[in-house]
Protein backbone atom coordinates (compact mmCIF):
# COMPACT_ATOMS: atom_id res chain seq x y z
CA UNK A 1 0.00 0.00 0.00
CA UNK A 2 1.62 3.32 -0.78
CA UNK A 3 2.82 5.42 1.98
CA UNK A 4 0.93 8.29 2.80
CA UNK A 5 2.46 10.28 5.15
CA UNK A 6 0.98 13.99 4.84
CA UNK A 7 -2.51 15.62 3.96
CA UNK A 8 -5.46 14.87 5.49
CA UNK A 9 -7.42 11.70 6.32
CA UNK A 10 -10.60 10.98 6.71
CA UNK A 11 -11.07 7.03 8.37
CA UNK A 12 -14.84 7.15 9.35
CA UNK A 13 -17.37 7.19 6.74
CA UNK A 14 -20.84 5.65 5.65
CA UNK A 15 -22.55 5.19 1.98
CA UNK A 16 -25.83 3.83 1.31
CA UNK A 17 -24.76 0.14 2.13
CA UNK A 18 -25.21 0.91 5.50
CA UNK A 19 -26.75 4.13 7.12
CA UNK A 20 -25.58 6.57 4.93
CA UNK A 21 -27.32 9.06 1.72
CA UNK A 22 -24.48 8.56 -0.64
CA UNK A 23 -23.00 5.91 -3.51
CA UNK A 24 -19.09 5.20 -2.23
CA UNK A 25 -18.30 6.59 -5.34
CA UNK A 26 -19.62 9.98 -4.70
CA UNK A 27 -17.82 10.21 -1.02
CA UNK A 28 -14.46 9.02 -2.81
CA UNK A 29 -15.02 11.44 -5.46
CA UNK A 30 -15.72 14.34 -2.75
CA UNK A 31 -12.55 13.83 -0.67
CA UNK A 32 -10.68 13.48 -3.90
CA UNK A 33 -11.69 16.97 -5.06
CA UNK A 34 -10.39 17.95 -1.21
CA UNK A 35 -7.19 16.98 -1.52
CA UNK A 36 -7.47 13.99 1.12
CA UNK A 37 -4.70 11.96 1.05
CA UNK A 38 -6.30 8.96 2.66
CA UNK A 39 -9.54 7.82 3.66
CA UNK A 40 -11.80 4.41 4.99
CA UNK A 41 -15.25 3.69 3.55
CA UNK A 42 -16.64 2.07 7.58
CA UNK A 43 -20.07 0.72 6.72
CA UNK A 44 -21.37 -1.08 9.54
CA UNK A 45 -21.57 -4.82 9.71
CA UNK A 46 -20.79 -4.96 6.37
CA UNK A 47 -18.07 -4.65 3.33
CA UNK A 48 -20.79 -4.06 0.38
CA UNK A 49 -19.83 -0.44 -0.13
CA UNK A 50 -16.24 -1.27 -0.37
CA UNK A 51 -16.99 -4.27 -3.00
CA UNK A 52 -18.88 -1.83 -4.64
CA UNK A 53 -15.95 0.27 -5.28
CA UNK A 54 -14.04 -2.29 -7.21
CA UNK A 55 -10.44 -2.02 -7.38
CA UNK A 56 -9.72 0.01 -4.73
CA UNK A 57 -5.77 -0.15 -4.76
CA UNK A 58 -6.43 2.37 -8.47
CA UNK A 59 -8.05 4.92 -6.74
CA UNK A 60 -7.54 7.80 -5.31
CA UNK A 61 -7.13 9.33 -2.52
CA UNK A 62 -5.63 5.96 -1.11
CA UNK A 63 -8.54 3.61 0.29
CA UNK A 64 -8.34 1.84 3.55
CA UNK A 65 -10.79 -1.16 3.67
CA UNK A 66 -12.52 -0.58 6.76
CA UNK A 67 -15.83 -1.27 9.07
CA UNK A 68 -17.28 -0.73 12.16
CA UNK A 69 -18.46 -3.32 14.39
CA UNK A 70 -21.34 -3.40 17.09
CA UNK A 71 -20.43 -4.82 20.13
CA UNK A 72 -22.01 -6.71 22.52
CA UNK A 73 -23.24 -5.40 25.57
CA UNK A 74 -21.55 -6.01 28.90
CA UNK A 75 -22.49 -3.04 30.91
CA UNK A 76 -19.99 -4.12 34.19
CA UNK A 77 -17.02 -3.56 31.75
CA UNK A 78 -18.07 -0.73 30.09
CA UNK A 79 -19.54 -1.97 27.02
CA UNK A 80 -22.74 -0.46 25.99
CA UNK A 81 -23.88 0.36 22.80
CA UNK A 82 -20.01 0.39 21.65
CA UNK A 83 -18.63 0.13 18.36
CA UNK A 84 -15.80 -0.78 16.99
CA UNK A 85 -13.81 0.11 13.71
CA UNK A 86 -11.53 -2.23 11.85
CA UNK A 87 -9.02 -1.32 9.16
CA UNK A 88 -6.38 -2.70 6.85
CA UNK A 89 -7.80 -6.38 6.71
CA UNK A 90 -7.29 -8.21 3.78
CA UNK A 91 -10.73 -7.59 1.92
CA UNK A 92 -11.25 -11.47 0.75
CA UNK A 93 -10.98 -12.55 4.21
CA UNK A 94 -13.47 -15.76 4.63
CA UNK A 95 -13.86 -15.61 8.11
CA UNK A 96 -14.08 -12.16 8.54
CA UNK A 97 -17.26 -11.89 5.67
CA UNK A 98 -18.84 -14.82 7.00
CA UNK A 99 -19.01 -13.63 10.20
CA UNK A 100 -20.31 -9.85 8.96
CA UNK A 101 -23.29 -12.03 6.95
CA UNK A 102 -24.26 -13.21 10.03
CA UNK A 103 -24.10 -10.09 11.41
CA UNK A 104 -26.24 -8.34 8.25
CA UNK A 105 -28.71 -11.04 9.07
CA UNK A 106 -29.03 -10.75 12.70
CA UNK A 107 -29.29 -6.54 11.80
CA UNK A 108 -32.45 -7.04 9.66
CA UNK A 109 -34.40 -8.91 12.31
CA UNK A 110 -33.51 -6.67 14.97
CA UNK A 111 -34.53 -3.59 13.23
CA UNK A 112 -37.46 -5.45 11.83
CA UNK A 113 -38.36 -5.81 15.26
CA UNK A 114 -37.71 -1.92 16.10
CA UNK A 115 -40.35 -1.11 13.31
CA UNK A 116 -43.11 -3.30 14.94
CA UNK A 117 -42.02 -2.22 18.28
CA UNK A 118 -42.60 1.90 16.95
CA UNK A 119 -46.09 0.96 15.06
CA UNK A 120 -47.12 -0.57 18.17
CA UNK A 121 -46.43 2.68 20.13
CA UNK A 122 -48.14 4.63 17.69
CA UNK A 123 -45.69 5.52 15.25
CA UNK A 124 -46.64 5.57 11.45
CA UNK A 125 -44.17 3.19 9.88
CA UNK A 126 -44.03 -0.55 7.69
CA UNK A 127 -41.27 -2.27 7.17
CA UNK A 128 -41.47 -2.41 3.55
CA UNK A 129 -41.39 1.49 3.45
CA UNK A 130 -38.12 1.34 5.75
CA UNK A 131 -36.11 -1.66 3.68
CA UNK A 132 -36.96 0.17 0.25
CA UNK A 133 -35.02 2.71 1.38
CA UNK A 134 -31.75 1.01 1.72
CA UNK A 135 -29.68 -0.91 -0.43
CA UNK A 136 -28.06 -2.35 1.95
CA UNK A 137 -28.00 -3.06 5.93
CA UNK A 138 -31.16 -1.26 7.07
CA UNK A 139 -30.14 1.49 9.89
CA UNK A 140 -31.80 3.91 12.19
CA UNK A 141 -31.43 6.50 9.39
CA UNK A 142 -33.91 4.37 7.59
CA UNK A 143 -36.57 3.91 9.63
CA UNK A 144 -36.42 7.62 10.93
CA UNK A 145 -36.82 9.14 7.44
CA UNK A 146 -39.70 6.56 6.76
CA UNK A 147 -41.47 8.36 9.80
CA UNK A 148 -40.30 11.64 9.17
CA UNK A 149 -42.22 11.16 5.35
CA UNK A 150 -45.73 9.62 7.18
CA UNK A 151 -45.54 11.97 9.94
CA UNK A 152 -43.43 15.50 9.62
CA UNK A 153 -44.05 16.73 12.93
CA UNK A 154 -42.11 14.03 14.48
CA UNK A 155 -39.07 15.59 16.33
CA UNK A 156 -35.94 13.23 15.38
CA UNK A 157 -34.19 13.19 18.24
CA UNK A 158 -37.32 12.04 20.07
CA UNK A 159 -36.87 9.05 17.33
CA UNK A 160 -33.55 8.48 18.01
CA UNK A 161 -34.12 8.11 22.12
CA UNK A 162 -37.18 5.89 21.44
CA UNK A 163 -35.17 3.58 19.87
CA UNK A 164 -31.61 4.09 22.30
CA UNK A 165 -30.78 2.03 24.81
CA UNK A 166 -33.43 2.05 27.52
CA UNK A 167 -35.95 3.30 24.84
CA UNK A 168 -39.39 1.69 24.48
CA UNK A 169 -38.03 0.54 20.60
CA UNK A 170 -34.46 -0.24 21.72
CA UNK A 171 -34.23 -3.90 20.56
CA UNK A 172 -30.49 -5.31 21.73
CA UNK A 173 -29.03 -7.68 18.61
CA UNK A 174 -28.60 -10.88 20.10
CA UNK A 175 -25.44 -11.90 18.10
CA UNK A 176 -23.53 -8.72 18.36
CA UNK A 177 -19.67 -9.51 18.49
CA UNK A 178 -18.78 -10.17 22.10
CA UNK A 179 -15.15 -7.59 22.61
CA UNK A 180 -12.37 -10.49 22.54
CA UNK A 181 -14.06 -11.84 19.22
CA UNK A 182 -14.59 -8.86 17.13
CA UNK A 183 -10.90 -7.94 18.07
CA UNK A 184 -9.66 -11.37 17.16
CA UNK A 185 -11.38 -11.37 14.30
CA UNK A 186 -9.86 -7.93 12.60
CA UNK A 187 -6.51 -9.22 13.87
CA UNK A 188 -6.94 -12.69 12.22
CA UNK A 189 -7.82 -11.20 8.70
CA UNK A 190 -4.52 -8.67 9.13
CA UNK A 191 -6.74 -5.88 10.34
CA UNK A 192 -5.92 -3.25 13.40
CA UNK A 193 -8.66 -2.50 16.05
CA UNK A 194 -9.99 0.58 16.91
CA UNK A 195 -12.19 2.24 19.37
CA UNK A 196 -14.74 4.56 17.65
CA UNK A 197 -16.11 7.66 19.35
CA UNK A 198 -15.69 7.91 22.79
CA UNK A 199 -17.16 10.90 23.53
CA UNK A 200 -20.58 9.33 22.38
CA UNK A 201 -20.88 7.31 24.90
CA UNK A 202 -22.98 9.17 27.07
CA UNK A 203 -24.86 6.01 28.65
CA UNK A 204 -21.38 4.43 29.78
CA UNK A 205 -20.72 5.66 33.44
CA UNK A 206 -17.16 5.54 33.89
CA UNK A 207 -15.31 6.09 30.30
CA UNK A 208 -11.95 4.47 32.00
CA UNK A 209 -13.68 1.10 32.74
CA UNK A 210 -14.59 0.72 29.00
CA UNK A 211 -10.85 2.00 27.61
CA UNK A 212 -9.87 -0.62 30.47
CA UNK A 213 -12.05 -3.63 29.16
CA UNK A 214 -10.47 -2.22 25.34
CA UNK A 215 -7.20 -2.53 26.27
CA UNK A 216 -7.46 -5.94 28.10
CA UNK A 217 -8.84 -7.11 25.01
CA UNK A 218 -5.76 -5.88 22.48
CA UNK A 219 -7.80 -2.85 21.05
CA UNK A 220 -4.78 -0.90 18.78
CA UNK A 221 -6.36 2.61 18.80
CA UNK A 222 -8.26 5.25 19.91
CA UNK A 223 -10.72 7.38 17.11
CA UNK A 224 -9.31 10.59 18.86
CA UNK A 225 -9.94 13.56 16.06
CA UNK A 226 -13.87 13.37 15.58
CA UNK A 227 -16.48 15.65 16.11
CA UNK A 228 -17.00 14.32 19.94
CA UNK A 229 -19.58 16.81 20.68
CA UNK A 230 -21.97 16.15 17.63
CA UNK A 231 -23.60 19.34 18.58
CA UNK A 232 -20.63 21.18 18.24
CA UNK A 233 -18.52 19.32 15.38
CA UNK A 234 -16.02 21.68 14.61
CA UNK A 235 -15.74 23.76 17.53
CA UNK A 236 -14.24 24.33 21.24
CA UNK A 237 -16.27 21.55 22.38
CA UNK A 238 -15.07 18.75 20.18
CA UNK A 239 -11.90 20.34 20.73
CA UNK A 240 -11.85 20.13 24.17
CA UNK A 241 -12.93 16.39 24.01
CA UNK A 242 -10.16 15.70 21.08
CA UNK A 243 -7.65 16.88 23.79
CA UNK A 244 -8.86 14.99 26.53
CA UNK A 245 -8.88 11.62 24.18
CA UNK A 246 -5.61 12.15 22.95
CA UNK A 247 -3.85 11.94 26.65
CA UNK A 248 -6.00 8.67 26.57
CA UNK A 249 -4.57 7.25 23.71
CA UNK A 250 -1.15 8.29 24.48
CA UNK A 251 -1.98 6.55 28.34
CA UNK A 252 -2.93 2.97 26.76
CA UNK A 253 -0.14 3.06 24.03
CA UNK A 254 -3.13 3.52 20.98
CA UNK A 255 -2.59 4.86 17.66
CA UNK A 256 -5.16 8.17 17.46
CA UNK A 257 -7.08 8.12 14.38
CA UNK A 258 -10.20 10.04 13.53
CA UNK A 259 -12.57 10.71 10.67
CA UNK A 260 -16.22 12.53 11.04
CA UNK A 261 -18.79 10.10 10.71
CA UNK A 262 -20.09 11.11 7.71
CA UNK A 263 -23.23 9.96 6.53
CA UNK A 264 -25.15 12.22 4.24
CA UNK A 265 -27.18 16.00 4.70
CA UNK A 266 -29.58 14.52 6.07
CA UNK A 267 -28.70 11.65 8.54
CA UNK A 268 -25.98 14.37 10.20
CA UNK A 269 -26.90 17.68 8.91
CA UNK A 270 -23.70 19.35 10.50
CA UNK A 271 -21.29 17.58 8.83
CA UNK A 272 -20.02 18.74 6.42
CA UNK A 273 -19.01 15.84 3.19
CA UNK A 274 -15.40 16.42 2.58
CA UNK A 275 -14.75 18.79 5.14
CA UNK A 276 -12.86 17.20 7.48
CA UNK A 277 -9.65 18.50 8.43
CA UNK A 278 -8.53 17.65 12.43
CA UNK A 279 -6.44 13.83 11.15
CA UNK A 280 -4.10 14.00 9.89
CA UNK A 281 -3.06 11.31 7.08
CA UNK A 282 0.33 10.28 9.21
CA UNK A 283 -1.82 8.66 11.14
CA UNK A 284 -2.64 5.68 8.89
CA UNK A 285 1.22 4.76 8.57
CA UNK A 286 1.23 4.11 12.29
CA UNK A 287 -2.06 2.48 11.97
CA UNK A 288 -1.31 0.14 9.42
CA UNK A 289 2.26 -0.51 11.03
CA UNK A 290 0.09 -2.22 14.20
CA UNK A 291 -1.22 -4.80 11.32
CA UNK A 292 0.10 -8.63 12.31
Amino acid sequence: MAEVSNGRANLHLHTVFSDGELAPAEVVAAHAAAGFSAIAITDHDTLAGLDDLGAIETLHPTIIPGVELSIEDDPKRGLVDVHLLGYGFLLQNRRLRRRLHEASEQREQQKRETVRRLAEAGYRVEWQQVRARARGNVGKPHIVAAIEAAQPDIRREDLYAVMGPGGAANVPRAKDLPLEEAVGLLHDAGGVSVLAHPGVYKHVGDLEVLFHAAAVAGVQGLEVSYPQAPDDPYGPKSAALMERFTETAVKYGWVATGGDDFHGPQVTPLIRLAAWTATPAACVDDLLARRN
